[in-house]
């Protein structure tokens, strides 16, 4: 293999993870499959950002204030939280 068709080979082997990803994740949070591909694309993160993220937004027993200090205090997920608000909104 030259390094073209291992940079193909990478690129296929992530774009199957964030399928599933997306997959699972849309079941759990309750967003369309687009929609978080859309939240990965747009806040260029990491889908492990992406899920520690959602697990901040989706915790019911956190007031909406203690949800923003925690998203403006972790690195990375201030990047991502406005895309994933304005999905779940």
């Amino acid at each position: 293999m030259d390094n073209t068709e291992w940079a193909a080979l990478r690129a296929k082997a992530n774009q199957i993870a964030n399928d599933q990803f997306s997959s699972e994740a849309s079941d759990i949070a309750g967003l369309t499959k687009k929609q978080v591909s859309d939240v990965l694309a747009e806040a260029a993160v990491s889908k492990e950002t992406l899920a520690d993220l959602m697990v901040v937004v989706s915790d019911a027993t956190k007031t909406n204030q203690q949800k923003a200090d925690a998203i403006k205090n972790i690195n990375g997920f201030a990047e991502v939280a406005a895309s994933l608000i304005g999905k779940l909104a």
